[in-house]
């Protein structure tokens, strides 16, 4: 049975758009005024209002334009994927490819949906080259959650210590570097950073569950509870430590990443 990525634990950017290639998609749209572009705007309108089955519609319509770039099905394979259909999001990807083969959003949407599938080498690979390519905050985030998730721990603390380098204040960065050290059993990077995160004025909720999370991995349950977080609940905390103390009983770090992952899925 293949095993797919749950995503709750660990925080994922996503952005208006696609998290992986908003940049990329300005761009684009900028270059061109066709049908494609004004379908593409009108699609995400209508998706920011609810409305995915009609949005999915122009996205669809927009591919089939005759002026459809290579963007524009990474923009379709995008909203499959926030829609829930891998599947129709692997076809758009590999569609984009085979008009620019190598085009770098395209190959980080198809190694996200391969990892997330459970093709975790070959996505992991797909992934990887499609970072490096596109470059961005968003990219490194999403290959750092995957490597932790397949227990790659210090290939993801290097991946989201590039993804710091573009944006060095970024909670959601922090936040995973953090968790993928309690996973390793490195409380000594871990605590102080999930401290930080969970104690940031800028920190949201997830960031505060997150933190929580660390130190459960870490058996720090009544450290967790002292750090009195505020918009988290003693039964939400007790929650998450418990959920953190089965994932700490599994005995190596690729189980616990995997017991972590499975847990969003």
């Amino acid at each position: 049975m293949q095993r797919k990525i749950g995503l709750a634990a660990l925080v994922i950017v996503i952005l208006s758009g696609c998290a992986t290639t908003q940049n990329q998609s300005k761009l684009d749209a900028a270059e061109q005024g066709g049908k494609s572009s004004r379908l593409l705007r009108l699609a995400a309108d209508i998706e920011k209002q609810g409305d995915t089955g009609t949005a999915i519609a122009l996205y669809e319509q927009a591919a089939s334009a005759q002026d459809a770039s290579a963007q524009t099905f990474v923009e379709l394979g995008d909203a499959y994927m926030r829609a829930g259909y891998p599947d129709q999001a692997i076809q758009s990807y590999k569609a984009a490819l085979s008009r620019s083969p190598n085009y770098g959003p395209a190959l980080v949407g198809l190694g996200w949906v391969m990892v997330n599938e459970g093709d975790t080498e070959a996505g992991l690979r797909t992934l990887a080259e499609g970072t490096r390519s596109v470059n961005t905050v968003e990219a490194y985030n999403r290959l750092g959650v995957a490597q932790t998730f397949a227990g790659q721990i210090e290939p993801a603390l290097a991946t989201f210590q590039q993804a710091l380098s573009l944006a060095p204040n970024d909670l959601d960065i922090q936040i995973n570097m953090a968790i993928a050290m309690a996973l390793a059993n490195d409380a000594s990077r871990a605590l102080p950073l999930a401290r930080k995160v969970a104690t940031s004025p800028s920190a949201s909720l997830h960031h505060k569950r997150n933190a929580i999370l660390v130190y459960g991995l870490l058996g720090q349950a009544g450290e967790a509870r002292a750090l009195s977080l505020a918009g988290l609940s003693t039964t939400e905390v007790n929650e998450l430590l418990a959920q953190a103390k089965s994932f700490r009983a599994k005995p190596t770090v690729l189980a616990r990443a995997q017991a972590l992952g499975s847990a969003g899925g």
